[in-house]
């Protein structure tokens, strides 16, 4: 039996207000423009923002391959914190792997501190690329979300 995926733990300082990045995070406007690690895209993004709602987007590889996304929303606290439980299919229709993301929003003066917790809940045959690269790919996406941040606040999205 493979051995049990990690949980991840960031913490990271973003240079907007609060209220801004939890808007960033939950409409599709803004998660399409920095939602993905680099050099993946996302290129479709819907969501219904309630407990029980869903979240779907695709992660598109620089070779074109489609990673589609089911998420359901556990918790929704604007502008304090989300819960959400995702999933990337795999063949048959059982997921890669699935997952429970714990995102808190504290206020840090003019900034939002951000707590980024993630659970592995399942973890099946075929996971292990997505989630050996989980840390990478977060870090990567966090990155993603200041840039793109600090670029929505110029008004150059």
């Amino acid at each position: 039996m493979a051995e049990k995926a990690k949980d991840l733990s960031l913490k990271r300082v973003v240079k907007a207000p609060r209220d801004l990045v939890f808007e960033v995070f939950t409409k599709p406007e803004h998660l399409t423009q920095w939602w993905a690690p680099k050099p993946f895209t996302t290129h479709h993004c819907k969501v219904d923002l309630r407990p029980g709602g869903e979240w779907t987007y695709s992660f598109r590889s620089p070779e074109g391959v489609e990673h589609d996304c089911r998420a359901v929303y556990e918790v929704v606290e604007p502008p304090g914190k989300l819960v959400i439980v995702q999933a990337v299919p795999g063949p048959g229709g059982r997921p890669f792997f699935k997952i429970r993301q714990t995102i808190t929003f504290h206020d840090n003066g003019n900034d939002t501190a951000l707590d980024f917790e993630v659970q592995v809940l399942e973890a099946n045959p075929g996971s292990e690329p997505f989630l050996g690269g989980m840390e990478q790919g977060t870090n990567m996406t966090l990155e993603n979300l200041a840039a793109y941040l600090e670029k929505f606040q110029k008004g150059k999205p």
